[in-house]
């Protein structure tokens, strides 16, 4: 039985038919695997799948009772056609195959750390992942968010469907014919106040913005990552650590909206002036602070890096100072520069987590520097623990 192992995940690919002839063979297969691995969520790839008999889907019936987390994945029209009509599309998660789809000679329009951008036609683009952000849950969860957004009223770029591009994978979306808001201000420095305001309006848009339970993974589960990359990088003691996850915990439960990335380059100005979010990769739901705290960590401290601001954000470190400081005063309803300097030093603190994480990792910053700057905020972080 062709299978493969992620971390905690077995895939198990299922081929040609599974019915009542092969059943015993097939459920014997799977529950050697389960012994060997221990799997904490089992992926049942259906690409090659022909024919799931009533026999085949009792098995994955068995297999959900015994380990909880089952999925089934790339699932062709005929197979998903059986398991939506039988009703198991409605207990676990079941997904169709995905369409392929080349970019080959497609316009390349933009670029990053995780992917590229093409233009696929006068109304559509497609974001096509790096292959390191290729699991496709990942990739599902920008999808869902960006859907969960859209829905609920978020001005968001509206997202299509996820497809297949060799062997990695992209989401088409409309084509948002738009500068960032970085961009604008900076070629309009004379309305960075009303920017900075309706920057501060669409977040409090966005953390009033409620949404049913398991709409949206937990925010506290991206911070978790940023730990999760400050313990791989061994800078930080295995106390640090811990407590480092403690601190990101007690931000708590919540079912607000939380874009996860919310700077001036992920804030389009669309032809009619109205503001839409884009990359939605983080997004999530939980505490407002969190979503604060990130923005936090890019406007004041990922652009103090030499050239950051403008290579952050599209504007230069004057512009961005006088519209970080309008945000802060219009979100908070603060007036006095003591109370805007009393929530710096408070987002700080809440932003230690990616802080943290995001500097284990920069590719800017030389190895000494980057133990130095670790040590200084390890030493920080257990100041504010103390406390």
């Amino acid at each position: 039985m062709r299978h493969k192992v992620y971390g905690d995940t077995l895939t198990i690919f299922l081929e040609g038919r599974i019915d009542a002839n092969n059943a015993h063979e097939f459920e014997s297969g799977i529950n050697g695997l389960l012994d060997e691995l221990s799997p904490t969520c089992v992926l049942l790839d259906a690409s090659s799948l022909n024919f799931l008999s009533s026999a085949g889907i009792r098995i994955v019936m068995r297999l959900l009772r015994h380990c909880g987390d089952v999925r089934i994945v790339n699932a062709p029209p005929e197979v998903y056609s059986v398991l939506d009509t039988t009703g198991v599309a409605e207990i676990m998660p079941v997904s169709k195959m995905l369409r392929n789809q080349s970019v080959d000679g497609l316009k390349q329009i933009g670029a990053g750390a995780f992917g590229r951008v093409y233009r696929l036609d006068a109304e559509r683009v497609i974001k096509v992942y790096a292959p390191e952000v290729n699991p496709l849950d990942k990739i599902e969860r920008e999808r869902t968010a960006a859907r969960q957004a859209f829905i609920h009223g978020i001005p968001s770029a509206i997202p299509f469907e996820v497809v297949r591009v060799g062997r990695e994978h992209g989401i088409i979306y409309e084509l948002v014919d738009a500068r960032t808001l970085g961009e604008t201000v900076n070629t309009e420095p004379d309305r960075t106040d009303e920017y900075a305001r309706r920057m501060a309006d669409l977040l409090l848009q966005l953390h009033n913005t409620h949404f049913e339970p398991n709409a949206l993974p937990d925010a506290r589960d991206i911070f978790h990552g940023w730990v999760d990359v400050a313990e791989r990088s061994s800078l930080y003691a295995p106390r640090t650590i811990e407590l480092l996850h403690r601190f990101v915990d007690d931000f708590g439960p919540a079912d607000t909206f939380v874009h996860g990335d919310f700077h001036p380059a992920n804030i389009m100005v669309m032809p009619d002036n109205e503001l839409l979010l884009i990359d939605m990769g983080d997004s999530s739901m939980g505490s407002p602070d969190i979503d604060l705290a990130g923005t936090f960590h890019v406007l004041r401290i990922a652009t103090r890096r030499p050239g950051g601001a403008m290579r952050l954000t599209g504007m230069s470190e004057q512009v961005l100072d006088h519209l970080w400081e309008t945000f802060v005063r219009h979100y908070y309803g603060v007036e006095s520069t003591d109370e805007v300097a009393a929530i710096e030093r408070r987002l700080k603190v809440c932003a230690l987590p990616r802080t943290m994480g995001s500097t284990a990792r920069s590719k800017l910053i030389d190895d000494d520097t980057r133990r130095h700057q670790a040590a200084e905020l390890e030493r920080e972080f257990l100041a504010v623990v103390e406390r």
